[in-house]
């Protein structure tokens, strides 16, 4: 409430003279104020109010007459917003003042002037008292504040003048002073906490001119302020992805500000921020650990010379923070017959990523996870076709080690179907020569409107009737069938069937024959064994010299053609030379033992096997006791280089056969090669961290077999089962056995046999070809010694 000392106005005469209200034209005149009320607070005091209806005033005019005369200019008020002022004038004792109000916009020479209030009049109080105060009360209302009440004995004051010391000191201070009207019961603040203070109040009066008139003064009263008072009634409220907002009750008025603490889980309280003096609130303070227990307190601070000085705390408030927002509108289709396309709406501020979760549906068994990253779309692969998934969505915050540390509650489960396709394995095992059967399978019969096999080798046939292709193949090698299938809606897919064609295991044979051989007594004569027997089963090997015996593989250059270049070239390179097998397992049902990825060297010591690029997957043979297959990297079918293991177990098919896109078996080992591997399996086997090369990070080698019992701490390359070279074998070892070698004598060199003549007469030569598996051919050929 604003208080104006007036001159009397019983002349008539305007306060401020000199005002120019001729109007403005670009100043827009205000709206008219309204329910102007007048109440009589003594005989020299009006208390006027009424009701702001602008919005552009920036004072108001204030018109004021005797009895009833038109009220005139009497004073302006130049306070915006304001509703209520307090008029003081001479004594006029019952008699009868009327006033109106009206705003004005703009200041200056040409202010704009709304149209004045109803005109409203009050009766000046009659009695003329000068009283002093009295029944002065103060009343403590925290740590730094009072309140002041006591009782008006006066109806000519001016106003009010308060003092206030402190209790032990002598000299008084103005405290303020107040305008007649005001309610009596005022706040006093700015004080000190636990400390001591006097008050007093009188009355005073201005008329007259000096000196000012002054009552006597009420009672002196005592009392002591409170303790620096701690906040009350703290709430915290989680609010979205962790964060929480603050209320509390604040209890002082001389607090700097708060300072809010935090304790998350069976942690330490710790300093979260602070607030302003005087609030109660906070907006939401973001960034707290997600789905976390918290427990929260509060307490006022102060600054007194320069130091910081705290209240208590509050009570202690304990919420559980929020989780990630969880995203919205999943919603899927199938891409094609082996992947769904997935989209949706994320709200989420702190997510890392998202956690796509999918099954086929109607089953309860766990679900495959994929974790994306900060994305609003993703491809699920790898599915079955035609088949129904059950999918699921949920905001992920990813640690650093790719651990999911929170996570949002998942959307609703939607179904989605990939789209038809054609199932079953596309790298059957088939053997040349031998009975294949193969039903082309679908997703959904009912849903196939046409089904063509196109490219099939020679010896198969495909009934369209059966879905099937029989027969036997007559030619060995990879062979490529295309599948195309077309189902309802005009979906149409293409797969590639995949043949790799190998001959069964079968002995060697007499290709061409001997021709009868004539020599003289003590003469030499050559006979070539290239063009006379052949190992139809066998067009290249290997053989790996180890530490248990020697171990002979047979390749698979035609059915596997890229694998088996790629092994040759590490053979040829010397890189398999000084290595040493480096894996053997027996579980369950996988029976392996694994080389080519590390060789030894008194010189160099430890070291990697230099690798060449990888190579494409060459699946289809089936992973069968006694077979050589590459290894490679899990999640990357195309990823095999320089290891390779032998397959000690028909059990190891039906896992290595599908797994990662199938194992690619290049070749087999012999049954004496089998055997020697056998019995590395066997060995003692341990796990060593050892050093390779020049590296500082030591390198973990799970179950490397050791030929002894008991293998030592360290790793030693004299007790590994070392592979100590790598070559190519002859494929075919040759014998021959005169039947009369007083005749004529015979032996292998190379791939001739060399006759000498010894006496006049005839014999029979017997030759014999072995091949890498033991198996035998043999062929006669007659030799004639005569004169010569």
């Amino acid at each position: 409430m604003t208080t104006r000392r007036l001159l009397p106005i019983a002349t008539s005469v305007v306060l401020l003279s000199g005002t120019n209200l001729a109007s403005a034209a670009k100043i827009k005149a205000p709206t008219e104020p309204s329910n102007l009320t007048v109440k009589p607070l003594g005989v020299n005091s009006f208390e006027l109010k009424w009701k702001d209806n602008s919005k552009n005033e920036t004072g108001w005019e204030i018109y004021a007459a005797l009895g009833g005369s038109t009220p005139v200019r009497y004073q302006i008020l130049n306070t915006p917003n304001a509703n209520s002022l307090v008029v003081v004038t001479n004594e006029l004792p019952g008699k009868r003042i009327s006033f109106q109000v009206a705003a004005y916009s703009g200041l200056g020479t040409a202010p704009k002037v709304s149209k004045r209030t109803s005109v409203v009049s009050a009766v000046a109080l009659s009695q003329s008292v000068f009283g002093a105060p009295s029944n002065f009360r103060v009343v403590v209302v925290d740590d730094g504040q009072v309140r002041l009440l006591w009782k008006d004995n006066a109806t000519r004051e001016t106003g009010y003048q308060l003092e206030y010391k402190l209790t032990s000191a002598k000299a008084w201070g103005l405290l303020g002073n107040i305008s007649p009207g005001t309610s009596f019961s005022l706040p006093a603040g700015g004080l000190l906490p636990l400390t001591g203070y006097s008050f007093r109040v009188r009355a005073f009066n201005t008329y007259g001119g000096s000196p000012v008139k002054f009552t006597a003064y009420a009672k002196v009263v005592k009392v002591k302020t409170k303790a620096f008072q701690a906040p009350s009634n703290l709430v915290a409220t989680p609010e979205g992805e962790g964060a929480f907002s603050f209320k509390w009750k604040d209890n002082s008025s001389i607090e700097t500000g708060f300072e809010i603490q935090q304790k998350v889980g069976t942690g330490d309280f710790v300093v979260l921020g602070t607030a302003p003096a005087n609030s109660q609130t906070t907006d939401p303070v973001p960034d707290r650990v997600l789905d976390a227990d918290y427990q929260f307190r509060i307490r006022s601070y102060r600054l007194v010379a320069g130091a910081t000085v705290f209240s208590e705390f509050s009570n202690v408030f304990a919420a559980k923070s929020t989780t990630l927002t969880k995203p919205t509108t999943l919603a899927g289709s199938g891409t094609n017959d082996t992947s769904l396309k997935l989209t949706w709406t994320g709200t989420s501020l702190r997510g890392t990523g998202y956690s796509v979760e999918h099954r086929v549906a109607g089953t309860t068994g766990p679900f495959t996870t994929v974790n994306v990253g900060k994305v609003l779309t993703a491809t699920v692969s790898n599915l079955a076709a035609g088949k129904l998934y059950e999918v699921r969505l949920k905001a992920i915050n990813l640690g650093f080690f790719g651990n999911v540390i929170a996570s949002s509650a998942y959307t609703p489960s939607i179904e989605v179907r990939t789209k038809d396709g054609i199932l079953g394995n596309l790298h059957p095992p088939i053997i040349l020569g031998s009975s294949f059967l193969y039903p082309v399978q679908v997703s959904r019969v009912d849903a196939l409107t046409n089904l063509t096999v196109n490219g099939l080798p020679a010896g198969l046939i495909y009934d369209a009737t059966t879905r099937t292709i029989s027969g036997s193949a007559t030619e060995e090698g990879v062979k490529t069938v295309v599948l195309n299938a077309t189902f309802s809606g005009g979906w149409v897919i293409s797969r590639n069937l995949i043949l790799r064609i190998v001959r069964p295991l079968t002995p060697p044979r007499a290709k061409g024959a001997f021709t009868a051989v004539s020599v003289a007594p003590a003469a030499l004569t050559s006979i070539s064994l290239a063009d006379k027997f052949e190992d139809l089963d066998t067009t290249s090997a290997a053989r790996i010299n180890t530490s248990e015996g020697a171990v002979d593989i047979i390749l698979y250059p035609l059915a596997t053609p890229g694998t088996v270049t790629n092994f040759l070239s590490y053979l040829n390179l010397g890189r398999y030379n000084n290595g040493f097998f480096h894996r053997s397992m027996a579980v369950g049902s996988l029976y392996i033992v694994q080389g080519g990825g590390y060789q030894f060297t008194p010189t160099t010591g430890f070291t990697r096997v230099v690798k060449n690029a990888a190579i494409l997957n060459e699946p289809g043979i089936s992973n069968l006791e006694g077979t050589v297959a590459m290894a490679k990297v899990g999640g990357n079918a195309n990823s095999a280089t320089s290891e390779f293991f032998v397959n000690l177990s028909d059990l190891n098919a039906s896992n290595l056969d599908s797994q990662n896109e199938g194992f690619t078996v290049f070749g087999r080992v012999t049954d004496t090669g089998l055997a020697v591997m056998k019995s590395i399996n066997l060995l003692t086997k341990k796990n060593y961290a050892m050093q390779i090369g020049n590296t500082t990070a030591a390198q973990q080698l799970d179950d490397v077999p050791i030929t002894l019992d008991s293998p030592a701490a360290t790793i030693d390359y004299e007790r590994l089962a070392k592979m100590t070279t790598v070559t190519i074998p002859p494929l075919l070892q040759y014998e021959v056995v005169s039947l009369d070698p007083a005749v004529a004598t015979a032996a292998v060199v190379g791939t001739n046999i060399n006759v000498t003549g010894v006496a006049v007469g005839s014999t029979t030569l017997t030759v014999k070809a072995t091949d890498l598996d033991g198996q035998s051919v043999t062929q006669t050929v007659t030799v004639t010694v005569g004169v010569p």
